[in-house]
């Protein structure tokens, strides 16, 4: 494997912090927090196998494959050292794989609006079964106007960031949303969230109806030690409406799992880069 997924890579200083995008988007979700990320991280940013400039990366479309993908990514860019992994909604499930396949690679997982195991209410299930034939019957446009409601919610957002979001699923092909739509649903990490060890950080919000709080719930209650933080009235966007706490949280837990004391001078700057 020579090919590197395409990616960002901001920041010159600090860890590594890797951000996995989720379903029907590509890196560029991670705009509202890169930079406040570049700050204290060296980050790097990937569009996945299928999606944004890897769109014409072939099969197969596994979560596995992808996460192998990463790895090379990681090993290629980072050399030999360990990274912490931010993975938000399907990145989360990919976040997952790395900690269980590649141990030694992960100092420690951010599993923000994300599942080990998505069908787990009668709802779910339906939507499980649903979602393929919407893919298939609706192009693009309609289905990114039908989904816009759930995943943003009532809020308003700047036009950029609908633009992106409508030209990222617009650009990917059927054929990867079909072959995800069916990873995520038949995706089962319960048998091995238990061996997770490394620092574990869950962040959710409690009104969100893509990935809905239970999830959040329980990932914190089966990942032992791991932290949980639930955004109240916080949607499956919580990235961009809840930017601030999540970038602060983060960079704390980050902080607090590697022993580095928090300071007044280090909130400063953290403050500064949220403006």
């Amino acid at each position: 494997m020579n090919q590197l997924l395409p990616h960002k890579r901001l920041g010159t200083r600090g860890p590594w912090l890797v951000l996995l995008h989720g379903y029907m988007v590509d890196g560029g979700m991670f705009m509202a927090v890169e930079g406040a990320f570049s700050q204290h991280y060296r980050v790097l940013i990937p569009d996945l196998r299928g999606y944004g400039a890897a769109w014409s990366w072939g099969a197969p479309y596994t979560f596995q494959q992808r996460a192998a993908d990463v790895v090379h990514l990681i090993q290629s860019v980072a050399g030999g050292e360990s990274v912490w992994v931010l993975g938000y909604s399907m990145g989360g499930v990919i976040a997952q794989v790395l900690v269980q396949s590649y141990p030694d690679l992960v100092r420690g997982i951010i599993l923000a609006c994300t599942f080990a195991y998505k069908p787990m209410t009668t709802l779910e299930r339906w939507q499980g079964m649903l979602l393929p034939r919407l893919l298939k019957m609706l192009p693009p446009a309609s289905l990114a106007n039908l989904l816009y409601p759930q995943t943003f919610g009532s809020e308003t957002f700047p036009p950029e960031v609908i633009e992106w979001y409508k030209k990222a699923l617009q650009r990917t092909r059927l054929e990867v949303l079909l072959a995800d739509a069916k990873n995520i649903f038949s995706f089962d990490g319960r048998p091995f969230l238990g061996s997770i060890r490394v620092p574990t950080l869950v962040i959710g919000g409690t009104a969100d109806l893509i990935v809905p709080v239970h999830h959040s719930h329980f990932l914190a209650e089966k990942i032992p030690n791991a932290q949980l933080i639930l955004y109240s009235n916080a949607g499956h966007a919580l990235i961009f409406t809840h930017r601030r706490p999540f970038v602060r949280d983060i960079h704390r837990f980050i902080l607090r799992a590697s022993h580095i004391p928090d300071s007044p001078s280090r909130r400063s700057v953290l403050s500064q880069s949220l403006q």
